[in-house]
């Protein structure tokens, strides 16, 4: 998994189906794993007795019993194909084309509203769309060996609605600085002389 934030975790899965933190010493629920997941904490989990790394399985584990509203995003058809494909061939499909397209879409996303960004003025300090799609389909890209992380829709959400305020002021100032520069070019002009 890569290392973007610096924060990792490396987790034991014991048969008891318990889980336990080696990094702080502690033992973890499923909704404490997801909840550090979402905290942008990198996990490699592995199984206790045989030391086979088993992160997909906890990652798409969470998903089927935390996040199941995910699961309707992923179209039936796709679904259907990856049970009927035999396991080298899903595992090259998701590293060669997935997962490039994911990266490709991401990086087109974040170009376009870098330019949005400038053409309009706005800063970058707001959450973008971008960063919001990104956290939604990490977890399926890690899932098949890409990073993972998760955003939580709400932040999204509320973010969205503060860059439509935040639009919707720009687009104000931006309308009185134009009448304010009309209004001083009618001042300079000097007065017609009367005949």
């Amino acid at each position: 998994m890569a290392d973007v934030t610096g924060k990792k975790l490396e987790i034991k899965k014991y048969p008891n189906r318990r889980y336990y933190d080696a990094t702080h010493s502690r033992h973890l629920t499923l909704e404490e794993i997801r909840a550090l997941i979402q905290q942008d904490y990198d996990i490699r989990v592995v199984d206790a007795k045989t030391n086979k790394d088993i992160t997909a399985q906890l990652l798409i584990q969470i998903i089927l019993e935390l996040d199941t509203p995910k699961l309707d995003s992923l179209p039936v058809p796709l679904l259907v194909r990856l049970i009927r494909m035999n396991d080298l061939l899903v595992k090259d499909f998701i590293e060669k084309y997935f997962n490039q397209a994911l990266g490709s879409f991401f990086e087109y996303q974040q170009q376009f509203e870098e330019q949005i960004r400038r053409t309009h003025g706005l800063p970058s300090a707001l959450p973008t769309v971008a960063a919001w799609t990104k956290a939604m389909f990490q977890p399926f890209a890690a899932s098949f060996g890409g990073a993972s992380s998760e955003a939580a829709p709400a932040r999204a959400g509320s973010a969205s609605s503060e860059s439509e305020d935040l639009r919707g002021t720009v687009e104000k100032l931006q309308r009185q600085v134009a009448e304010m520069k009309l209004n001083r070019k009618r001042a300079r002009r000097p007065a017609k002389k009367r005949k």
